[in-house]
């Protein structure tokens, strides 16, 4: 059984962090890859660039995610270079800073709500035509703050368990078209946005090597083939699930 069919994954927030490290992914298991950034051109052009020595084709796009015109022609524009899409990845999200729930300010609820959430289900509506059309699979990258709230972290864990249900309902409506969708709800992931928080806070280093049962943070690239295996038919049976890679830090 080949992983994939024709056609490529389009990789919203593909420029860098997790999203990079999924692109790759992709590109080892030799999938043509159409990815997105923001505002960060050359990080996305760094991509293109990795991915390309991997030997694959791969196509960058800008993006805002609360733009649910622009996220449509990306996907529209990618499916015509790429054959088609059997893979529809979010991997994005919005700023995070560590505060209470009874301090954090209404802006930052709402640039969650409108780049995170509202940024996956843009994704999704616009995926859903493309993938039925290859009854290819669609995935989001979430928290395992679904089942363990982290205090000072309320923001993104109000916002992606929406991401989760949503994710829910597309694998309960699609499944009959033959499009499959589920969540890969991350721990503490090993990314530029993760360093900066434990240099801000030192000693959450060290806290982290002791309630994460492995011992260690993730490592992206561990993330990226996860994703890759969820949206291959490997795992043709999987759908609606929620799968959390933390090393154990929520049981």
């Amino acid at each position: 059984m080949q992983d994939f069919g024709d056609g490529g994954a389009f990789v919203l927030g593909g420029s860098g962090g997790l999203g990079r490290a999924i692109c790759e992914a992709f590109a080892r298991a030799g999938v043509p890859v159409a990815l997105t950034y923001h505002s960060d051109r050359d990080a996305g052009e760094a991509t293109v660039a990795a991915l390309e020595t991997l030997g694959v084709e791969a196509h960058l796009f800008q993006v805002d995610s609360s733009d649910r015109a622009g996220v449509a022609a990306a996907l529209s524009n990618a499916a015509g270079v790429l054959g088609g899409l059997h893979s529809v990845v979010y991997a994005g999200g919005a700023g995070f800073t560590p505060e209470f729930l009874s301090r954090t300010e209404e802006a930052v609820w709402q640039n969650w709500f409108k780049y995170d959430l509202m940024g996956a289900i843009n994704l999704a509506q616009a995926a859903i035509p493309h993938l039925r059309e290859t009854r290819g699979a669609f995935t989001a990258l979430s928290t395992y703050q679904g089942k363990m709230i982290e205090v000072r972290g309320s923001p993104s864990a109000i916002s992606k368990a929406a991401v989760d249900r949503m994710v829910a309902a597309v694998a309960k409506e699609e499944g009959r078209h033959g499009v499959r969708a589920n969540s890969l709800q991350c721990g503490w992931i090993g990314v530029d946005g993760v360093e900066r928080l434990f240099a801000m806070m030192p000693h959450l280093r060290e806290e982290k090597k002791k309630t994460i049962p492995i011992g260690r943070v993730g490592l992206p690239d561990e993330v990226g083939e996860t994703v890759v295996f969820l949206s291959s038919r490997r795992a043709g049976f999987i759908t609606g699930v929620n799968l959390t890679a933390d090393g154990g830090e929520s049981l």
